[in-house]
Parts: C-alpha cells; structure tokens; sequence
C-alpha cells in the first residue's frame, strides 16, 4: 500500500466573507481541486480538514444498508435548514423539502410528540428517543448496523485522538449507536447540501461521510469546502472524514436519468445528547408505542360517541 499523498490549502475566500455565504448552493467551479484518490487535507494553519479512503468498505455491508433504507430514504423533510438553502435556517416559512431523514437517537421530540404526552397523561420518557425508523423498523436498523461500525472502525483507524475522545463521550449517554462513537446517522438522497456548518455534532470531533450509488451512473456531486477550493468525490465504497465544523457542502449531481441514486450517510454525535441525557434512562419503545396507539383509539372513540 502506498503512502498517502498530504495537501496543504490555503483560503481563497475570507471568514469575514463565509456567514453571509452559507444557504448559497455550491458550483463544481467552487472548487478548485476535487480529490478522487487517497487523500489527507491539512489548512495552512496545520488544523486537519479531511481524510480521504478509497474502497475500505465491504459490499456486503453497504448492500444490507441500501437495502434496509431503500424506502425510508425517500421521505422528505421540511427541517433541514439552512443546509436546504433555506437562507434564514429553521425560522423561515420558505421550508425547501429535501429526501433527508435521521436513524439512531435524536435529542428532541417534535411538537405533536409532546402534545400526545401531555394530553393523554402517558409520562414523559425524557429528552433524548429513538428516531422513527429505529423505533419503528428494528430489523431493518439492525441491517444498517454492521456498516455504521464499519465507518466507526475507519473513524478510530484515520482519526484515533477525535475518535478516542468522542467514543468516551458517547458512552456517557444510553442514547448512542452500541460499539461506535455516534449516536445518529443522517441519510440523504440526491441532495444537493448547500453551504452550512454541522452546528449540533460533537465539537471535538469529525463527521464520517459514505455514499451509497444506485441506479444509473451519475456525475458531479461532489463533497468539499468553499473557503478552501477543495472538494472529495466519494463513491461507493469509500470513506470520507471531515471537519463539519467548516463551512461545506455539495456541487450538482448530474444524473444519467430519473434511476440515478446517491445516497449518503453521514455519522456523528450530537452535543444535544450529550448535554440533555446523561442521565435519561433508555425507554421500551414498543410499549410506548403500544401505549400512545391504545389512547388514539380511545380518543377516537369517545369523538364518535359524542358525534352521535
């Protein structure tokens, strides 16, 4: 195995210039350099940007995960932010739906969530639960699993002192992916990221990037940094750790045709769990399940006895 190639970038833009650019969809002219091999990334200021592998992942464990997500993939999301190109974050009713959802464990409940707690007296679990499809589709989660701890494993191999710090910090919390420093993993299909910083990930820490293809072949797309002029094209198989904390996002995709498929995962930690539920403890999800649908169904009945 050769050695791997070590690039140092300087920034074409100024930070004085990169709050107002996030929200802005990135160009391929943005970049200046797009890495297709082994690649590690330092900034002139020596602080790592992003670690580059080729082929370290196993079929078998990415075909399992495309698999198991092949429907879920496809929801949209209105809460993705600025990320969406949505320019004032969250707050905006300019929403732009995006196929983004989450698996894992998440450190809040939407508001319809809290209603049914409060309405129909069943106690509150606490902060931090089970994203829907983990709660709702354990066999297929546990489909995902062996390759969210393939990505863990290149995580610790590529970057030992984040991951060291990180994997302690998780096992803090129930509320984390079993035997890997993460406790959420973000899938998302054929989006187009524009400019954004991951604000709620572990601080100390990298986002782990993969991408699954399906379909026909595709063009474009690719992963990287604005500020820098550096961008990665990370393919099937190939493992990509960065620094999310830098302004980042993604080129175009060029599709052959209406099959063509990326699907990335994004692994990482959220500071909300950290913060929220050290001391939560882990709640039966299919007996709160179970639970909610019992009073929906005497709400229901109770509103048609009274209709009548």
């Amino acid at each position: 195995m050769g050695k791997v190639p070590v690039y140092t970038v300087k920034k074409i833009m100024p930070d004085s210039a990169m709050f107002d650019y996030q929200s802005h969809f990135i160009e391929e002219k943005d970049f200046k350099v797009v890495l297709k091999e082994d690649a590690d990334v330092y900034t002139e200021d020596g602080e790592l940007l992003l670690r580059f592998r080729k082929n370290v992942l196993s079929k078998k464990a990415i075909d399992d995960a495309y698999d198991a997500l092949k429907d879920f993939m496809k929801q949209t999301s209105t809460d993705r932010g600025i990320a969406s190109g949505s320019n004032k974050g969250l707050a905006t009713g300019n929403k732009n739906p995006v196929m983004s959802n989450i698996l894992g464990y998440f450190d809040k409940w939407a508001m319809s969530q809290k209603a049914i707690f409060r309405n129909s007296g069943i106690k509150y679990p606490g902060p931090c639960r089970l994203t829907s499809f983990t709660s709702r589709y354990p066999e297929k989660w546990r489909r995902v699993i062996p390759l969210i701890k393939e990505i863990d494993a290149q995580y610790k191999l590529l970057c030992p002192e984040e991951h060291k710090e990180q994997r302690a910090a998780a096992k803090q919390t129930a509320f984390h992916i079993e035997g890997t420093a993460f406790s959420t993993v973000t899938t998302n299909l054929n989006f187009r990221t524009a400019a954004h910083t991951d604000s709620g990930d572990f601080k100390k820490g990298f986002g782990n990037l993969v991408v699954i293809e399906h379909g026909s072949k595709y063009e474009g797309a690719f992963t990287g940094f604005p500020q820098y002029g550096v961008a990665v094209d990370c393919r099937t198989g190939d493992f990509l750790a960065m620094d999310v904390h830098q302004v980042h996002g993604n080129s175009p995709l060029k599709p052959t045709d209406e099959t063509s498929q990326r699907l990335s995962l994004v692994s990482y930690l959220r500071e909300g769990i950290l913060t929220k539920c050290k001391n939560q403890k882990m709640y039966d999800a299919v007996k709160l399940a179970k639970r909610i649908e019992t009073w929906r169904r005497k709400t229901m009945k109770l509103k048609k006895q009274r209709a009548e």
